[in-house]
C-alpha cells in the first residue's frame, strides 16, 4: 500500500456538476437513520451531491418515524409516492422484501436511479467507515493540540526535520525568538531558524557537529556538547540531542533535534570543579610549604653565598645566577599557590572603587603612557562606595589591565567604565585587543590555564576568587579580534548605622 497523497484519490464521476437527488425512500427498517444520516450530515457532502427527501413510502406503521423526517409526506406505497412525486430523480428501497425490488425495477422511468437493500449494505458501510474516521480525526485533533500545547510550553528549541535538514515542524519557542512567524520557517534549513538567547544566530550552516548528522547515520538517538558565543561576546553551553523518528514500515523519515541551554547547570557544575580544585591545591600547598619551602630556603641561601664568593669565574657566577633566579620564581610560584588558597575573612572595609580606578589608572600610565596605551576611567556620578579590601581590588585591576596590555602589542584604548545596574556597582574593563576563542573563554578561570608562556594560570581565578569572597562575581566576554570585556559586579556599601537610627526614629 503507498503512502497517503490526495493525488492517490480515485476520480468520481461525480464532480459537483450532477444533482442534487430527489430521493424517495420506500421502507422504514433498519438501515433508514443512516440514510437520514447520508442525507442531511454535512460531513457527506464534500463526496457526494447533495440529496433532499421527497417523500417515503411502505412505512411500519408500529415505529414512530425520527424526527428528521416527521414533516416529511408519508405514503401508503411507491406507487403514490411517485405519483404525487414527479421531482423524484432518486428511489431507495430498504424494505428488505425481492418483491418490492424487482417490482420498482419494473416501473421506474429511466429517468428515476434505483438504490435496492443490496445496495445500500455498501453503502451503509461506507457510511460507518466515515463515522469511525471522523471520530478517529476528532481525537487525533484532540491528541494534536493536546501535544503542540505541552511541547510549544518546553523552553528547549525543538525541531523536526527531514532527511535533508529542513524544518518540517517547530515550537513556539523557536519561531517566536527567531521573530517569524511559524509558517515562514517551514520548509526552511534549520540553521536559518536556530537562535541563541539573545536572539543572535545559532549558526550559520548545518553545523558538522550537530548530532543530526550521526542519527542520520546511525538511526539512533545521538547527542553532543557544544558552545556559543552570543552578541555580547558571552560564553553559552548547548547540549544538542537529535531522536530517529520512523514511519510505519520502519524507515527513518524524519528526525527531531533539541537544542538545550545548559550554561548556568554548567556553571554550577565549573563552580563546584573549582571548589573541589581549591581543597586539592590546598592539600598540595600545605604539603609544599612544609616539604619544599624549607631544602628551597636553604639552596637559594647556599646559592647567594656562592653568588658573592670571589672565587667563581665568569662561566660559574652565571650558572649559580640562574639556581638562585629559579629558586626565587618558585619560592614566588609557592607563595602565590598558598595566597590562592588562603581563606578570607570576606570584605574587611569600604572602598572609593572610583578612587581605585583613578589611582590604578596613574600607575599604568607611567609605566604604559609612552608606550602608546591610554587608560581612560568613566564613572557615573554619585557612584557608592563597595565592599572589600583597597589593596586586593587595586592588585585584581592591575593584573586585568596587564592582560588588557599585552593583548594589544601595539598600544592602544583601555576603559574602566563605572555604573550602578541592579542595586550593584559594576565595574567593566574594556580593551581592544586581540581577544579569546571559545576554548580560552572556557578555561579562563581554571587555575593554573594559560596563554602565556611565562604564566602561572593563577591571575583571572584570583581575581574571582578576590571579587566573589567581597560577595561580587566576575564575567568574561570576548571575541576574537574583537577585544575582551572584564566585568566587575560588586556589592555596594549600605550606610548601616544611619539605616538603624531612622528605624528608630520611626518608633
Amino acid at each position: 500500500m503507498e503512502d497517503f497523497t490526495y493525488e492517490n484519490l480515485g476520480i468520481c464521476y461525480w464532480n459537483g456538476s450532477i444533482g442534487p437527488f430527489n430521493v424517495g425512500l420506500v421502507g422504514t427498517g433498519s438501515m433508514l437513520k443512516v440514510m437520514l444520516d447520508i442525507i442531511y450530515n454535512e460531513t457527506f457532502r464534500e463526496f457526494l451531491p447533495e440529496m433532499r427527501l421527497a417523500a417515503i413510502s411502505n412505512a411500519d406503521p408500529a415505529k414512530k418515524l425520527p424526527e428528521d423526517c416527521e414533516t416529511c409526506p408519508v405514503y401508503r406505497d411507491y406507487a403514490e409516492m411517485l405519483a404525487a412525486h414527479p421531482e423524484i430523480n432518486l428511489v431507495i428501497e430498504i424494505t428488505g422484501e425481492r418483491e418490492i425490488s424487482a417490482g420498482l425495477r419494473r416501473t421506474l422511468p429511466d429517468s428515476v436511479a434505483l438504490l435496492d437493500h443490496r445496495d445500500i449494505i455498501f453503502l451503509c458501510g461506507l457510511h460507518d467507515m466515515a463515522v469511525v474516521k471522523g471520530n478517529y480525526m476528532a481525537s487525533l485533533d484532540h491528541q494534536r493540540t493536546l501535544i503542540q500545547s505541552i511541547i510549544d510550553e518546553i523552553r528547549e528549541d525543538i525541531f523536526l526535520l527531514d532527511k535533508s535538514g529542513n524544518i518540517q515542524d517547530l515550537n513556539r519557542t523557536v519561531w517566536q525568538r527567531a521573530g517569524v512567524t511559524r509558517k515562514e520557517l517551514l520548509g526552511q534549513p534549520c540553521w536559518k531558524a536556530a537562535r541563541l538567547r539573545d536572539g543572535s544566530c545559532f549558526c550559520n550552516q548545518l553545523d558538522p557537529v550537530c548530532p543530526f548528522h550521526k542519527t542520520l547515520l546511525s538511526g539512533k538517538k545521538e547527542e553532543s556538547m557544544v558552545t556559543r558565543v552570543n552578541g555580547s561576546g558571552l560564553l553559552q553551553y548547548y547540549r544538542l540531542y537529535a531522536y530517529p523518528i520512523f514511519d510505519m514500515r520502519g524507515n527513518m523519515s524524519h528526525i527531531m533535534v533539541m537544542h538545550r541551554d545548559i550554561t548556568e547547570r554548567t556553571r554550577r557544575e565549573k563552580y563546584q570543579q573549582q571548589q573541589d580544585k581549591f581543597a586539592i591545591i590546598g592539600e598540595i600547598s600545605t604539603y609544599l610549604a612544609h616539604e619544599i619551602r624549607n631544602p628551597l630556603y636553604a639552596v637559594g641561601g647556599f646559592a647567594n653565598a656562592l653568588l658573592r664568593s670571589p672565587k667563581l669565574d665568569t662561566q660559574e657566577r652565571e650558572k649559580v645566577q640562574i639556581i638562585v633566579d629559579e629558586t626565587k620564581r618558585l619560592d614566588k610560584l609557592l607563595t602565590n599557590m598558598l595566597n590562592f588558597v588562603r581563606p578570607s575573612h570576606g570584605p574587611e572595609g569600604t572602598v572609593d572603587i572610583v578612587a581605585v580606578c583613578r589611582d590604578v589608572a596613574e600607575l599604568m600610565d607611567v609605566g604604559y603612557g609612552r608606550q602608546g596605551y591610554n587608560i581612560e576611567v568613566r564613572a557615573g556620578e554619585h557612584l557608592p562606595s563597595v565592599l572589600g579590601d583597597a589593596d586586593s581590588l587595586k592588585q585584581c585591576l592591575v593584573n586585568i589591565l596587564k592582560n588588557s596590555i599585552e593583548a594589544m602589542p601595539e598600544g592602544g584604548d583601555i576603559t574602566l567604565d563605572a555604573a550602578m545596574d541592579g542595586g550593584e556597582v559594576v565595574l567593566s574593563i574594556i580593551d581592544r585587543g586581540k581577544g579569546m576563542n571559545e576554548t580560552e573563554l572556557d578555561r579562563a578561570f581554571n587555575p593554573f590555564y594559560s596563554t602565556k608562556d611565562e604564566g602561572n594560570g593563577l591571575g583571572l581565578p584570583l581575581i574571582k576568587k578576590i571579587v566573589e569572597e567581597a560577595g561580587g562575581s566576575v564575567t568574561l566576554a570576548s571575541k576574537p579580534g574583537k577585544g575582551t570585556t572584564v566585568t566587575l559586579r560588586l556589592q555596594p556599601a549600605l550606610d548601616v548605622d544611619l539605616a538603624a537610627k531612622a528605624a528608630e526614629a520611626d518608633f
